[in-house]
């Protein structure tokens, strides 16, 4: 809390003339179905394979970081990168043959 000297208003006490107050969120315990709600294998798989695409937002990075479980993004990155990786040689072989 701000420290004014006796009988001066502290500088969060002062208002401005016409201003508005600002709109203050406070996090709070989260409620409803989303909050308690964890991602499922195909929210895991498409986040994952943005980050192997490597552009993933600012708000999806955030939601993405409260809602999955970093044991199957591990998983699902693993079986993403075989699965690339089968693809790419199985594309080659056919190619060249």
């Amino acid at each position: 809390m701000d420290r004014a000297p006796q009988g001066q208003p502290a500088a969060s006490d002062v208002s401005v003339a016409g201003a508005q107050p600002s709109a203050v969120q406070v996090a709070g315990p989260q409620t409803g179905a989303s909050a308690a709600r964890e991602a499922g294998l195909l929210e895991t798989a498409r986040a994952v394979m943005w980050s192997f695409f490597g552009v993933r937002g600012r708000s999806a990075h955030e939601r993405d970081l409260a809602r999955l479980n970093p044991l199957y993004v591990i998983l699902m990155g693993i079986v993403l990168a075989v699965g690339f990786v089968v693809g790419l040689v199985t594309l080659v072989r056919f190619v060249v043959s």
